[in-house]
């Protein structure tokens, strides 16, 4: 078995919590949609597509429009939403403490879901990421995940051996095309979880 070199780390729901719910009420508290936010946007295939980069923000909102009749100010409601949706993520401690102490024993990577400008906001609030030696942002390259381009797009733009790599991401659909492509995956479910199948290829956290 080759010795591992690369760990590539999933963003949302392994670095960091994604809960819309809790980012709906921390940007908008005193609005009365909520739930319809949630709903329409963050848990709606519309969402899937600017993660995905096929759509820009604007033409997500011409999407509910076309869907809903809103207000102008449940509009500016949305694009306040999408805008800043990334520092309303919540930090896993844990698990960054695991990325920040492999950075240096191990190439690091991120492999993500996300929209590019929301990203780098997020790397702005968390200067820690710059540590990743690459990073492949699914709206930029309009792949995601589980889609096997995607893993090729990483393992080619930056030379990396599969089988000396290991990716962590919360969905185990994700997990399966990695592994077709003789990747090693951790399901995540809890740091401490991860902690213990790294240790497994001798990896210290």
């Amino acid at each position: 078995m080759k010795p591992i070199k690369n760990i590539i780390f999933d963003i949302g729901n392994v670095l960091f919590k994604y809960d819309p719910h809790f980012i709906t009420e921390s940007l908008l508290p005193k609005s009365p949609h909520k739930e319809f936010y949630v709903n329409e946007l963050f848990d709606s295939p519309i969402w899937q597509s600017l993660d995905r980069g096929d759509i820009r923000p604007i033409q997500a909102i011409e999407k509910i429009k076309s869907l809903h009749s809103i207000s102008p100010e449940q509009e500016k409601d949305l694009q306040f939403l999408i805008s800043n949706f990334s520092l309303h993520l919540i930090l896993n401690e844990d698990m960054k403490n695991i990325f920040e102490k492999n950075s240096t024993d191990y190439n690091l990577y991120i492999l993500s879901n996300f929209q590019e400008e929301s990203f780098q906001l997020l790397v702005q609030k968390y200067p820690f990421l710059k540590k990743a030696k690459g990073t492949v942002i699914s709206s930029k390259i309009n792949m995601k995940k589980p889609e096997l381009g995607i893993f090729h797009y990483l393992l080619t733009q930056y030379s990396i051996i599969p089988q000396e790599s290991i990716f962590i991401d919360d969905l185990k659909e994700n997990i399966t095309s990695a592994e077709q492509l003789l990747i090693k995956g951790i399901h995540f479910i809890s740091a401490e979880q991860t902690k213990k199948h790294l240790s497994k290829f001798n990896i210290n956290v």
